[in-house]
């Protein structure tokens, strides 16, 4: 009750302070009425020290709220984002200062998956300790960043930072607003001076530059330099006879079933075309994941023979209409490039069929989006009413049209040929091998989605994102429309189509249970009536050939042994000729010259080894990319040869002379006896023309590791020495 009386007694001055508040509020802006508010509160206190005892206090706080707000307002987080193809720091600063930032959520799925493509050296262990530890205020790492930039030397002017917002503010926004107009809009909302926001902008590129300096002033040393050319420009030269031991197969050899399981046991779990010491030739019979597709296919040509021909008047409306696009420029003087330009037309008889061309195809794909269109809306006509992040696999099933008799109907409405079927269950290495599906795509935006990375991020259950840059897939979600083609070698001619697809069904990868493994693996049939391709897979005949290929490599290495039996005796030009008359057939054909059995010297130049850590990062993109495995694996192969090669080499030598060694080299099924090795050091020349890329290169693999432990909030605080102010318990009288 007396502190209503108090109230209606004071109202005047209570209205007049409520008055002086509003209009202090509308002079200062908000960030100014924060300041002002933490001055004369007692929460304008003390809450932690940093540098040697230097204070930040509860305004310190509050306006550094302020200044991430303003450089937000900025686009700092953005202009952060654009310097990612450069290094970690910017990136980095967007997770530690802009959480709130549209970038900040996909960061660490994007550098994970990175580093999974061989394109950031570093582990995922070190980029989940990174981003799993708990995050610090971003209020309190930009003030002790900016301390630490300051301390280090890092201010810039207020002029830089007006001339860099000039740059990068069109660029940011294709130039749909320029600085000067961004600043103002600042000004005019949060009432803050232009001074202030150049001064906050400036502490900004202090901290990125401090960072960016300690990113890049790593001691790559000339001693580190000169061990990286002197091996990576080191060239092999190597001389020999090869034996393939495709040439000793021989399918009518018996092979027992407990040869066969032996096989698979040894090596059920491993993946195919890995080798190790354990595994040297790369045996693996785990399954890889599989899907099944269903597709319905409309070839364009068939298309085409639907589509009303262009007359001539609309070929020459064409013309007249885009008379510029027949056009060039050029100088009347060819001798003066600075001449008067001379603009030249091509004549409309010289350009009449490559127009109807144009123009039967735009009628062509117009048609075919629209028979397309009919499709998807029939075929997804169930899907209105389902929520596919919710729907279960059999609902989704239950609400897709049936692509079959779909395809029929629309077959008919348009008289356009729409083929449908099922493929086999396909792993990605089929899939990138199939003449098809290997070709299908679609374009969404400036972005090209390929089938393959599509299909294979389908699930079952719960939709996931896989990758960044791919959507997420449900079984029997259509995808497409996909435009793609096939060569026809019998026709010499390559046939356009488009198609759409979904996949009904997934079978993750696993080890087989047992040798009896077997499925179809086929993939887009146009014309069943047609023979194609043999498309079983049967676990047990791959495995039996691998055991007859492991009796093939050692007849091969028993003839590689007589060879070098031979040269031992008689030298190597009359060892081979000796063997040649033994085992070569003399009465071939010339096209089965190469099965003859002869055998004749072969040499490789120039070769050069990759490093270790090459090799790794070349192995975790395999994993990540199984559809580029054959073409990197196949590199790798080559240089694991390479440094067998090597090895034969005496140290320090730089030729081992003529020998005859005898290499058996698994990985490639073959045997090699060899004449000599030599060794090409890296020259001076190599160094001068490479010292400066290969420092750049042994920067760049270990700034992204540095990035992570300068920037790591935990490392910030103990560089800076931040110590949170605690406040003093109260004494206890009676315990004294």
């Amino acid at each position: 009750m007396h502190l209503v009386k108090w109230i209606r007694k004071n109202m005047h001055r209570i209205m007049v302070c409520v008055i002086i508040f509003i209009m202090l509020a509308f002079v200062v802006g908000q960030f100014g009425l924060k300041f002002i508010i933490g001055l004369i509160t007692p929460d304008a206190q003390v809450i932690a020290t940093y540098d040697d005892g230097k204070k930040i206090e509860s305004t310190d706080y509050i306006q550094a709220q302020n200044e991430l707000a303003i450089l937000r307002m900025l686009m700092a987080d953005q202009l952060l984002m654009a310097q990612s193809n450069v290094g970690l720091t910017g990136p980095l600063l967007v997770h530690l200062l802009f959480p709130e930032s549209q970038f900040s959520s996909e960061i660490a799925s994007q550098m994970k998956q990175a580093a999974q493509q061989g394109q950031l050296q570093i582990s995922q262990t070190q980029l989940d300790d990174f981003f799993q530890q708990q995050r610090e205020r971003p209020e309190i790492l930009w003030l002790l960043l900016k301390a630490e930039a300051k301390r280090a030397g890092c201010v810039l002017p207020n002029e830089s930072a007006a001339q860099t917002l000039r740059f990068a503010i069109p660029q940011m926004t294709r130039n749909q607003i320029d600085a000067a107009r961004l600043v103002s809009q600042i000004i005019s909302r949060n009432n803050i001076a232009e001074e202030n926001i150049l001064r906050i902008f400036s502490d900004f590129l202090g901290v990125l530059s401090y960072a960016d300096n300690v990113m890049n002033s790593q001691a790559v040393t000339i001693n580190q330099v000169k061990a990286l050319l002197g091996r990576s420009k080191e060239r092999v030269d190597a001389e020999f006879v090869k034996f393939d031991a495709e040439q000793f197969m021989d399918e009518d050899v018996e092979v027992t079933d407990e040869q066969i399981q032996q096989q698979f046991d040894k090596y059920k779990a491993d993946i195919m075309g890995n080798p190790t010491e354990d595994n040297p030739y790369g045996f693996g019979y785990q399954l890889p994941k599989r899907i099944q597709l269903e597709y319905m296919v409309v070839l364009l040509d068939d298309v085409k023979k639907k589509i009303e021909k262009p007359t001539p008047e609309a070929i020459e409306e064409y013309y007249s209409r885009n008379l510029a696009q027949f056009q060039t420029s050029e100088p009347s003087d060819p001798n003066n490039p600075e001449s008067e330009k001379i603009t030249t037309t091509r004549p409309f008889a010289e350009v009449q069929a490559m127009i109807q061309i144009a123009l039967e195809n735009e009628k062509t794909m117009t048609q075919a989006n629209i028979i397309f269109n009919d499709i998807k809306d029939k075929t997804e006509a169930g899907f209105e009413t389902l929520n596919f992040d919710e729907s279960t696999t059999e609902q989704l099933q239950k609400a897709a049209g049936d692509f079959v008799a779909v395809g029929k109907e629309l077959a008919q409405k348009h008289q356009v040929p729409i083929i449908t079927g099922n493929t086999g269950w396909i792993s990605r290495d089929t899939f990138s091998q199939e003449k098809i599906l290997s070709t299908l795509g679609v374009r969404r935006g400036q972005q090209y989605l390929r089938l393959t990375d599509l299909a294979f991020v389908a699930v079952a259950e719960e939709p996931q994102r896989q990758r960044i840059d791919i959507p997420s897939v449900r079984v029997w979600e259509n995808l497409g429309p996909l435009s793609g083609g096939y060569y026809s070698e019998e026709d010499s001619k390559f046939y356009r189509l488009m198609a759409l697809v979904r996949v009904v069904d997934i079978q993750d990868a696993e080890a087989a249970e047992n040798i009896d493994v077997a499925y179809e693996s086929q993939g887009v049939v146009l014309n069943p009536q047609e023979p194609g391709e043999e498309t079983s897979f049967s676990l047990k005949e791959n495995i039996k050939n691998d055991v007859l290929l492991i009796a093939a490599v050692k007849a091969a290495q028993n003839r590689a042994e007589e060879l070098a039996a031979m040269v031992a005796d008689s030298g190597w030009d009359d060892a081979i000729k000796a063997y040649n008359e033994k085992y070569a057939i003399t009465d071939e054909t010339e096209e089965d010259a190469a099965n003859s059995g002869a055998i004749e010297l072969e040499t490789i130049k120039q070769q050069l080894r990759i490093s270790q850590a090459e090799t790794e990062i070349a192995k975790r993109f395999i994993r990540e990319n199984p559809d580029s495995a054959q073409f990197i694996q196949g590199s790798l192969i080559s240089n694991m040869l390479t440094n067998k090669f090597y090895a034969l080499l005496p140290e320090d030598a730089e030729t081992t002379g003529t020998i005859q060694s005898v290499l058996a080299f698994e990985p490639q099924a073959a045997c090699y006896v060899i004449k000599e090795v030599v060794r090409q050091p890296a020259t001076m020349k190599d160094y001068l023309d490479s010292k400066a890329q290969a420092a750049l290169k042994l920067n760049a693999a270990e700034a992204p590791e540095l990035a992570l432990v300068h920037l790591n909030p935990e490392n910030i605080l103990k560089r800076m020495d931040y110590q949170v102010k605690r406040e003093q318990e109260p004494v206890d009288e009676e315990s004294k």
